[in-house]
């Protein structure tokens, strides 16, 4: 006897259960592999822009046409402090000085140090922080609420230079104080966040929308402000401002003939600015 044929539904319930069982027994997994860097790509932007803001605020022009060698020996125990000598290098050829390959070959000799370059951080909560508790002997944790949270960063960087004369010794220019704040602001408000603005962004994010908030008038006032102080030059008369002795006689003068020998004369500076 034959055996029955099979329904179409039954038939089609089959072949369903063979190709699953052929994926379960053929089909593997896969993993990603997720690292990150020793220091945040936060944390560099952050150092970078204050160090390349700071060194945009020294106005290198009265050293233009001389030969000058950048002395940055003391910033090799500094954070970053190649980042920062490779940016004053570039305002120096920006500022139309001509650079010496070694010291005995320069006229001028610009010394660099920095007084800080890092970061810090500093955290606002207006609800009630993540706390730990015991009851009755056993130990348990209440999470975080928060009705408003905000996480603020910054990168400080604060620049320093003078100049003088390899032959001489004598002074020529000092820089004054370079000092630059920039900022990061992550927000939550009643759970919902981060929103994220500060200097390193262009605009204010939350999944990658824009936003048009309050806050971020505010810090294009603040752009501003900066904007201006770099292009505003003003005469400054004491170290923590820029300045351009008037001690060296012009070169070609009695007075510089008489008081240096050939090797000693010192630069043309150019008129103070």
């Amino acid at each position: 006897m034959m055996p029955p044929l099979l329904s179409p539904s039954r038939h089609s319930i089959q072949v369903i259960g063979i190709a699953v069982l052929a994926v379960l027994t053929t089909s593997g997994c896969g993993t990603t592999r997720w690292s990150d860097s020793k220091r945040t790509a936060t944390e560099q932007l952050l150092i970078s822009d204050a160090v390349e803001r700071a060194v945009m605020h020294v106005d290198m022009r009265p050293l233009a046409g001389q030969s000058v060698f950048l002395d940055a020996a003391i910033l090799d125990d500094v954070n970053d402090g190649k980042y920062l000598e490779s940016a004053l290098r570039h305002q120096l050829v920006a500022s139309g000085c001509r650079l010496a390959p070694n010291r005995d070959a320069a006229t001028v000799v610009v010394e660099a140090r920095a007084g800080a370059i890092g970061t810090d951080r500093n955290d606002v909560l207006v609800g009630l922080p993540s706390t730990s508790v015991s009851v009755m002997g056993n130990g348990t944790s209440i999470p975080e609420i928060a009705f408003f949270k905000r996480t603020d960063q910054r990168g400080v960087a604060k620049v320093n230079l003078f100049a003088y004369e390899r032959a001489s010794g004598r002074p020529v220019w000092q820089s004054g104080l370079a000092r630059v704040n920039t900022a990061t602001r992550d927000r939550w408000v009643a759970g919902a966040g981060p929103f994220q603005d500060g200097d390193i962004h262009d605009r204010v994010e939350f999944a990658g929308e824009r936003f048009a908030l309050p806050w971020r008038r505010k810090q294009a006032v603040e752009e501003e402000r900066i904007e201006a102080e770099i292009d505003a030059l003003a005469e400054r008369t004491d170290l923590r401002h820029e300045k351009v002795f008037a001690t060296l006689p012009p070169a070609g003068s009695p007075a510089a003939e008489r008081t240096m020998t050939a090797d000693e004369r010192p630069m043309d500076l150019p008129p103070v600015r």
